[in-house]
C-alpha cells in the first residue's frame, strides 16, 4: 500500500474521524494559561490550567448535527462539519498543540483497517460495549469481544 493509495481511502478516513469524534482517546486536554483571558465574562487567570473534554466538545449540537448519531458523511464534501468551527475535532488536540503524529496515526489506522476489512468479516459480540474511563487514554471496557471470520476471497463484498 502506497501513500497515494492511502489518500484515496476517503470513506474510510471519514469513518475513522467519526470514530474519533464519538470515542476520543483522551479524557481531557490540559494547557497552562500563559496570560489572563476572558471566557464568557469569567477571567481565566494566568498560571492556572485550562481543560477541555473532547468527549463533551464532540457532542455539541451547535458544532455537529445530530451529534449522538454515527454519521461519517458529516466529514464529506459539502458538509465538512469539522471545518465549520475552529477546533471542532480535537481528539488529537488542536491548534499549535495538535499531536504532531496525528497524520501518521491516521495513515497507520487506515492501513490496519483496510487490511482487516479486506480479509475478515467482523462482528461485535458484546453489543453493550462502553468506554473505560479508569485510565487517561480511553479504550473499551472489558470484555469487548469481536468475532471474526476470514473472507473467502480476501476482499470486501
Amino acid at each position: 500500500m502506497t501513500s497515494p493509495s492511502l489518500r484515496e481511502l476517503t470513506v474510510l478516513e471519514r469513518c475513522i474521524k467519526e470514530a474519533e469524534r464519538m470515542h476520543p482517546p483522551l479524557i481531557m486536554l490540559m494547557r497552562k494559561i500563559l496570560r489572563d483571558f476572558d471566557v464568557g465574562g469569567y477571567v481565566a487567570p494566568a498560571g492556572g490550567l485550562a481543560m477541555v473534554s473532547p468527549a463533551l466538545s464532540h457532542r455539541l449540537p451547535e458544532v455537529f448535527a445530530d451529534p449522538d448519531r454515527y454519521d461519517p458523511d458529516r466529514f464529506g464534501p459539502g458538509r465538512q462539519e469539522d471545518r465549520k468551527h475552529r477546533h471542532a475535532l480535537i481528539g488529537f488536540g488542536g491548534g499549535h498543540h495538535r499531536c504532531i503524529g496525528s497524520t501518521f496515526a491516521y495513515q497507520q489506522i487506515k492501513v490496519i483497517w483496510s487490511v482487516l476489512l479486506q480479509r475478515f468479516e467482523l462482528t461485535l459480540v458484546d453489543t453493550d460495549a462502553r468506554p473505560d474511563y479508569t485510565t487517561f487514554v480511553v479504550g473499551p471496557r472489558r470484555p469487548c469481544r469481536v468475532r471474526y471470520r476470514r473472507r473467502a476471497s480476501g476482499r470486501c463484498a
